[in-house]
This record gives structure tokens, sequence and C-alpha cells, in this order.
């Protein structure tokens, strides 16, 4: 209120000189005295706005002060101090399940299985057959071990069939029977036939022939060639006309790669000449 009525005092005043230079005609001192009087009239202005501006940043800092010292307070009201449990103190355990076969391998390793499983053990009884108790122990013979001989369990003896080459083979198969255990009394009515190892190496070379035939089928060179074979006492003997000796050779390398092969024979294959 003061400051409107100085500003309305000093507005006034301003005029009236103004007024009273203008009609002297004095130009120059009218400027001056006017900007003079314009500057005492804004300087009480800015001074009074220079002394408000600190009041006003004070308040605020005492404003902004107040309101951080209350925030602690309330978030320490809303939040109750926590309160560790003893369930809390504890590590959870996690309960995963152990399997069947997990169980038994960690008692094998730890030796926990081995008085269960020896228990286990005594209480089954060892399953054996007295047919090929025997059978096993005369293939055990390297002179028996070529022929085909059928053994039958009586009540109280062991019947031995078949074909030997000889009474002492015939003999050697009463032995080694009447050797194994529950065995009282042998039977044997093994026939002794003396061509009975010829048919046998027949019966070898059958194998072996039919053997070399699959071989060479897989050839497409050597099946085109159409070889005749036969097989004695362990040796091939191959048959035929080709055009080219390397067919030969791949055909005997192929016989050697069967079992019981003991030679390869081709001086019955012809080179058919180009001519």
């Amino acid at each position: 209120m003061e400051m409107n009525l100085r500003d309305v005092k000093w507005s006034r005043l301003m005029h009236i000189v103004l007024r009273q230079v203008l009609r002297q005609g004095v130009v120059l001192p009218a400027l001056c005295l006017s900007t003079l009087l314009i500057a005492q009239l804004t300087n009480p202005m800015l001074a009074q706005c220079e002394q408000r501006s600190p009041l006003l940043a004070q308040s605020s800092a005492d404003h902004n002060k107040g309101l951080d010292s209350k925030a602690p307070a309330k978030v320490q009201k809303e939040l109750p101090p926590v309160e560790s449990s003893p369930h809390e103190s504890k590590p959870a355990q996690l309960n995963v399940p152990i399997l069947k076969s997990d169980d038994s391998k960690i008692k094998k390793e730890t030796g926990e299985e081995g008085p269960e499983k020896g228990k286990e053990g005594s209480g089954r009884k060892a399953v054996s057959s007295l047919i090929l108790t025997v059978k096993l122990a005369l293939m055990e013979d390297a002179r028996l071990f070529p022929y085909e001989i059928e053994v039958e369990v009586g009540s109280d003896e062991v019947t031995l069939m078949g074909k030997v080459s000889t009474e002492a083979e015939k003999a050697a198969a009463t032995e080694i029977s009447s050797t194994v255990a529950t065995v009282k009394s042998v039977s044997n009515k093994l026939e002794v036939v003396k061509e009975l190892p010829e048919m046998i190496a027949h019966k070898h070379d059958e194998i072996i022939t039919r053997h070399v035939k699959e071989r060479f089928a897989k050839s497409a060179t050597v099946t085109a060639a159409n070889f005749d074979v036969k097989t004695e006492q362990g040796v091939v003997s191959l048959s035929g006309t080709v055009r080219f000796q390397v067919i030969i050779f791949e055909a005997a390398e192929a016989a050697r790669e069967v079992l019981g092969v003991k030679a390869v024979k081709t001086d019955k294959v012809k080179i058919e000449s180009e001519g």
C-alpha cells in the first residue's frame, strides 16, 4: 500500500517538473531529470524484490526439510520390524525321490548290499542238466569233438549213442562220462565206423563249397564268370572260362577268405583268347 502511494507521488511530481521544463523550452535537462526520476522510482522496487527472494528461498528450504524429516518416520511406522523365525534359520531341504536302481547302486558302493545279496543268493539252487553236463565233457576231448554223440539219462545210468571211428574213441567216451558227478553207471551204445572220418571230411567239404559260392555271389564280376567249385579235404578247385586273368585272381582271393579252405586250385580255369 505504501509502495502504491509513493509511486503516485513520484509520478505527479515528474509530470509537474516536466511541464515546467517544457514551458521554459529546455529539452535536454528535461530528459535527464526524467531519467533520474525513473531510476529513483524503480530502485526501491528492485530492492524490495531482492529482499523478498531470500525469504522465499528460505521458506521453501524449510518446507522441504520438514517433509524430509517426516518421511522416514512414516516409513518406519508403516513397516514393522521383521522378526526372524527359527524355521527360517535352517536351510530348506528338498525331498528328492530316490529310485530303486539308484538306491541299490548306493548300497553296492557302500557295501550295505553284500549281506542281503548273499542271503538272497543262498536261497536259490543252481539250474543244471546232467545231459548237457555230459555232452560238454565229451566236447572237451579233441578225439571226440568231431562226432555227434547223443546222451540219455535214466534212473541209474547214462546212455551214449552215436558213431565213432575207433574202439579207443568209444572207450574214451565211457571214461569221460563216468567222471561226471552224479553219474553212477554208463551204458555205451556208440557204433564204431572206420569210414567216419572220411564221411565227416566230405561233409565239411560240402559246407566249404557252399560258403565259397556265397562269397562269389557278392562280386558281380566273379558271378558273371560262372565258376564250377569243388572241395576235397579242404582244397577248393575252380574250373571254367574267363576273358581276363584278373578275374581268376579275384575268385581265388574270395575263396581263401572262407574258413576251412586249405588251398585254391585254378589250373582248370581257361582264359578265352580274343582272336
